[in-house]
């Protein structure tokens, strides 16, 4: 039975239970005085008989009112006490019946009417109604366990009933003696009303202790009715004749214990339920006008949701499918008509997965024909199953994803092309070098990498302009992409560096003869805007297998042989495997060979680049936020020597631990010093991946920042994107570790991965480095809105964003209005010396810095 809630039930039986206690003390108050003053009046049995009759009467109409109720308003799921307490006054109307026909002064009841005869009865009924009333009041408020509850009760009941009657009737010597003329009562009479009185007591007191609870039933009602009874029997225990007041007050407070258990009876089975039912009713109003305001709701939508049939006609739709579509509403409207040919087997085919019970739901993407052009839809269905468990139906939710398919599209061209040539950027470049790898590796064929420096392109971009530059670029690019087969891959690799794919070749002279071509293709003078121009190319070209296993080491050989293209007098190619066989590249050995006594002597210096506050002071002055430690190596023969050339050397020489801690502790030692001023100041350290995936690297680098006496939340950790997801599993494992001792991690280069929304939100980082290629096209719409993207999912997942390669007002001014936390480039400062940072106007004054 549904139950009230525990606050609206606690206050109620409050109520209830004051207004019996308020009875049951009034009743007592009168016994009482009764006891106290016992009146002598008595009405004479002539007088007293009709009364009898009457008041009996009325009992056995609220008892027989009572089991009516609890009989028709059973269910299996309501409470088997209600029944309990009907039955018994079932049977305690029976034996009250008999026992107003057997009182003494009443005609024959098949033998004859006799005070012993009447109690007899009497006793039998007030046992059964006390049973009844204690048994509800020990018995858990539930269903019953028995489905067959009530009959079986009903058998007992009747049974109990037929059996008083027959021993009452005709056993009567059986019985003993309960009253005795002239003496009244006899002892046994007595102690059978106090036993009585007794179970009426218990029941009563338990009934009052689940009232105070707030019970979920009439606690309060049967509590006064078992009350009153016990005070019913009591007078019953202080007559001396049958007539007199005691005997008369008995019946009537009988009368009102059965009154107060009809009350709970009828509150129980048709008050409460009928209460449940209109707050039922309620409830499915509010659900319904919920329903209504809820189909507007989605009316509203571009959404459309759809009710189908298993053949894929429209039971029902709202506004929104009807509009996505461009048709008026139809009855009878079939779905697959309107989709794509192309599409509409697959879509029939998850329809019937769906029926036949191997999907509950299926999720897709389907074109669509609408009255004026072809849509693309996100499809969601579920089978909607009947209480049997077969499919009643179908239901799904369409969504028009054309216009933002289109934008990933193009979002993802963005970031796997280079924006000004249109060309493939480094990112799916190395993609589909893997993929070629994989490919020869089955059919035993070779992949060429061919890596192409334009000769002296700085002197036309320094005489020119960088427009100029970048025009011959584009115009570089399409000429040697109209000389490459379909199936090559042309990419630009940095400013003025492509990279050409050539898969599935039988060996190396198909290679040679594309390198012969594009150098003869150069040949020629270039037009720009009046301008003529001749560049040339120097280009290294390396073949897997033979000269490497993968994208990496197939690179680093081109990059190789490029230099010694360059060696050569430039305006050539040179091919990796020939420069072997020749015992050519002596002049990179000994570079190589110089780079691991420098990284030995401690060489390697470290040079600084400020990392500036996207919001400056108050005075509109730039203020210094921290520092990016950069390695820098200068060769006594070579010069200056570019870190993109010798950190992957010192990778390959397995030295690049050795080269991270050199300029790790140097950069330590330098920013102890700074900190004791400027305290505020945080350092960027870069992080190899040989560096993060070595064992010892988390308590090598604890010990660094101890031993220099700087805490751990004071430096930032830079790792490529790249090394970020090589090996996510690991990766992951690692860069918690690092979090967990307070580093603030941050992705370098960001953009130029694969990293998914899902990876960076499981990683543990806090900053992300945009790479330098998406802010120096920032100025255009395309670049300003992956810009934009990027900052919005950093301040989505409140990671903090650093924008490096800053080398005007504008763009700072633009990074600043997009929310890019820290600027960096050589607008603010280009790398330097210790020395030569301290002496910045950003660094001094101190001041300045300590209101950030």
């Amino acid at each position: 039975m549904p139950q009230p809630p525990v606050a609206d039930a606690i206050v109620v039986d409050n109520r209830s239970l004051t207004h019996a206690l308020r009875w049951v003390g009034g009743l007592a108050l009168l016994y009482g005085l009764l006891w106290l003053f016992p009146p002598s009046a008595d009405l004479g049995l002539s007088r007293y008989l009709p009364l009898h009759t009457t008041l009996e009467t009325a009992a056995i109409v609220a008892a027989m009112l009572s089991f009516g109720i609890a009989w028709n308003a059973w269910a299996e799921s309501r409470p088997g006490n209600v029944l309990l307490i009907g039955a018994a006054l079932f049977g305690a109307g029976l034996l009250d019946f008999a026992h107003t026909l057997s009182y003494h002064g009443m005609p024959d009841f098949v033998t004859p009417s006799s005070p012993q005869k009447g109690i007899a009865f009497w006793l039998a009924a007030r046992y059964l109604v006390a049973a009844g009333l204690l048994a509800i009041a020990l018995r858990p408020w539930r269903a019953a366990l028995h489905s067959n509850f009530r009959y079986l009760l009903m058998v007992a009941v009747v049974v109990y009933v037929t059996s008083t009657y027959r021993l009452v009737l005709f056993h009567p010597d059986w019985l003993p003696d309960f009253f005795i003329a002239g003496s009244g009562l006899t002892p046994l009479k007595l102690l059978l009303e106090y036993i009585l009185v007794a179970m009426y007591a218990t029941a009563a007191i338990l009934f009052y202790r689940e009232a105070r609870k707030g019970a979920g039933f009439n606690a309060a009602e049967l509590f006064a009715a078992a009350a009153i009874a016990a005070l019913s029997e009591l007078c019953f225990t202080l007559y001396a004749s049958v007539s007199d007041v005691f005997n008369i007050v008995g019946h009537l407070y009988k009368i009102l214990s059965y009154g107060f258990i009809f009350r709970a009876v009828f509150v129980d089975s048709v008050q409460q339920p009928f209460q449940a039912l209109n707050v039922a009713l309620e409830k499915e109003m509010e659900l319904s006008a919920e329903q209504h305001s809820f189909v507007r709701t989605l009316n509203m939508l571009d959404e459309a949701v759809l009710e189908i049939t298993a053949d894929g006609r429209i039971v029902r739709a709202n506004q929104g499918w009807w509009q996505l579509i461009g048709r008026i509403p139809m009855a009878n409207f079939q779905l697959l008509d309107s989709m794509r040919d192309e599409d509409r087997d697959s879509f029939r085919l998850y329809l019937l997965e769906l029926t036949d019970g191997r999907r509950d739901e299926f999720h897709g993407r389907f074109r669509f024909s609408g009255a004026q052009t072809e849509k693309l839809m996100d499809c969601r269905f579920v089978a909607e199953r009947a209480a049997d468990g077969h499919v009643a139906g179908l239901r799904g939710v369409l969504r028009d994803i054309t216009q933002s398919h289109q934008q990933e599209r193009h979002i993802a061209h963005m970031a796997l092309h280079d924006a000004l040539t249109n060309l493939p950027n480094r990112a799916l470049l190395e993609d589909r070098i893997h993929k070629a790898i994989q490919l020869a590796e089955r059919s035993d064929q070779h992949v060429a990498v061919c890596l192409i420096d334009l000769d002296h392109f700085k002197n036309i971009n320094d005489a020119h302009g960088h427009k100029t530059g970048d025009a011959l670029l584009v115009k570089l690019a399409q000429v040697i992409k109209g000389n490459l087969g379909e199936g090559d891959t042309l990419a630009r690799w940095s400013g003025d560096e492509f990279v050409i794919l050539l898969p599935k070749l039988p060996g190396a002279e198909l290679a040679r003869q594309t390198a012969q071509r594009l150098v003869a293709a150069m040949h020629q003078t270039f037009e720009l805007g009046g301008l003529s121009v001749n560049i040339t190319f120097s280009m290294g070209v390396a073949l897997y297998p033979d000269d490497g296993k993968d994208g990496e080491a197939l690179l680093a050989q081109a990059d190789r042989a490029m230099f010694h293209a360059k060696s050569q007098g430039r305006n050539n190619f040179q091919m990796f495997g020939e420069m072997a066989e020749k015992g050519l590249g002596k002049t990179e050995f000994d570079t190589r060979s110089r780079l691991a006594q420098a990284i030995r002597d401690r060489q390697i210096s470290v040079w600084y680049q400020p990392l500036v506050a996207a919001r400056p002071h108050r005075n509109g002055g730039a203020r210094l936020a921290g520092v990016e430690a950069l390695a820098r190596w200068h060769d006594e023969k070579a010069g200056w020597i570019s870190p993109a050339v010798f950190i992957p050397m010192a990778e390959n020489l397995g030295l690049i631990g050795e080269l991270g801690d050199l300029v790790r502790r140097q950069a330590l030692e330098q920013f102890r010093h700074w900190r004791t001023t400027h305290p505020q100041l945080h350092i960027a350290l870069n992080i190899s991946k040989r560096q993060l995936f070595a064992a010892n690297f988390i308590d090598v680098l604890k010990a660094d920042m101890e031993s220099w006496g700087i805490p751990h939340t004071a430096v930032t950790l830079e790792i490529t994107e790249s090394v970020a997801m090589m090996d996510v599993e690991f990766a992951d494992e690692r860069l918690r570790q690092l979090s967990a001792a307070g580093f603030t991690l941050s992705i370098d280069d960001f953009g130029t991965g694969y990293a998914s929304l899902s990876q960076l939100h499981e990683l543990p980082v806090g900053e992300l480095k945009i790479d330098i290629s998406f802010v120096r096209r920032i100025h255009s719409p395309e670049g300003l809105r992956m810009v934009q993207a990027i900052v919005s999912m950093a301040q989505a997942l409140e990671l903090r964003t650093v924008a490096e390669g800053i080398e005007d007002e504008a763009t700072a001014a633009t990074l600043r209005k997009l929310g890019v936390d820290i600027l960096q480039g050589y607008h603010f400062g280009r790398p330097c010396t210790a020395e030569e940072f301290i002496a910045l106007p950003l660094f001094n004054p101190a001041p300045a810095l300590h209101s950030a």
